[in-house]
């Protein structure tokens, strides 16, 4: 038995082979930066910080796609893909001008799902009955930036939004047999000390089946530069130690039909302020927590 399940190995035990995720920038925007909640966005977040280069808003989803496809394809040797609405919150628009923005994706041959990144907020009924329709059609999995399952951890952090939240949005997701994964970030301010085993209970509680986990960055741009900078800094920066330590934790207390999506969060250098790993790559690191 393996130590823990990834989603990759799920994917291509369904699949045969590999699908890759072309990330887009859809032209969403978000009730923490348009002034719905806030105009300041969560306290970690630069979102140019983890968007590829052929993501824009002056370019058509079409083109995204297909900029993103030959790309991937000429990398990885892969000839599927799912469309991949990353950039803000992918449900943070009118049912109509969602199901617009989906089936664009969609109309494309070489794409065969979508998956939806957004946060517990920006779900609700109406949305998750879209989502049902085309799940009828096509692959849909939904992405919930939750982060923490701490409600002080997420005040500190600028969130707008409280865990109940998180449990109502993975509720009505669940009921609707949408697949969903969870965002995790360990190292948040005003994280508690047994975090790691409490988010691997939640987790597994609520039937979540993939979870994405990061380490916390500083990435210019965001609020937590200036804390950082002034001294003010009250989280955690993991080494690649400490962060081994905290999964191997987090793993002990995950049921073990959850499957995890990826184990760390590698922002560009010329983003990065800290804390700064080297070259550790998604692959070996999993090898040193394999090792671990």
């Amino acid at each position: 038995m393996p130590y823990f399940n990834s989603a990759s190995d799920y994917y291509r035990e369904k699949y045969g082979v590999r699908i890759q995720k072309i990330p887009v920038n859809a032209g969403f925007s978000c009730p923490n930066r348009d002034g719905t909640l806030s105009v300041d966005g969560c306290s970690y977040c630069n979102n140019d910080s983890f968007s590829p280069f052929y993501t824009s808003k002056s370019c058509s989803i079409i083109e995204q796609l297909e900029k993103g496809a030959a790309f991937y394809a000429k990398r990885y040797s892969c000839s599927r893909f799912w469309a991949y609405f990353q950039s803000y919150s992918n449900t943070y628009d009118s049912v109509q001008n969602l199901h617009t923005k989906y089936s664009e994706a969609l109309s494309l041959p070489f794409i065969e799902g979508l998956i939806i990144a957004t946060r517990p907020d920006c779900i609700n009924e109406n949305i998750v009955d879209l989502l049902k329709t085309l799940n009828r059609k096509t692959y849909i999995r939904v992405e919930l930036g939750v982060e923490s399952f701490d409600d002080n951890v997420l005040s500190e952090i600028n969130r707008h939004h409280d865990v109940k939240t998180v449990y109502d949005a993975v509720k009505i997701l669940k009921e609707a047999q949408i697949e969903t994964c969870v965002h995790l970030i360990f190292g948040l301010p005003l994280e508690k000390e047994d975090c790691a085993k409490t988010n691997a209970g939640i987790v597994s509680e609520l039937g979540i089946k993939f979870v994405k986990l990061h380490h916390l960055q500083i990435v210019r741009g965001s609020m937590l530069e200036q804390a950082y900078k002034n001294g003010n800094f009250n989280g955690k920066l993991h080494t690649v130690e400490s962060y081994l330590d905290t999964l191997c934790e987090f793993l002990t207390f995950l049921n073990n039909g959850v499957y995890i999506e990826r184990l760390i969060n590698r922002a560009p250098l010329n983003y990065l302020l800290a804390p700064i790993w080297g070259n550790v790559s998604e692959s070996s690191f999993k090898q040193m927590l394999l090792k671990r």
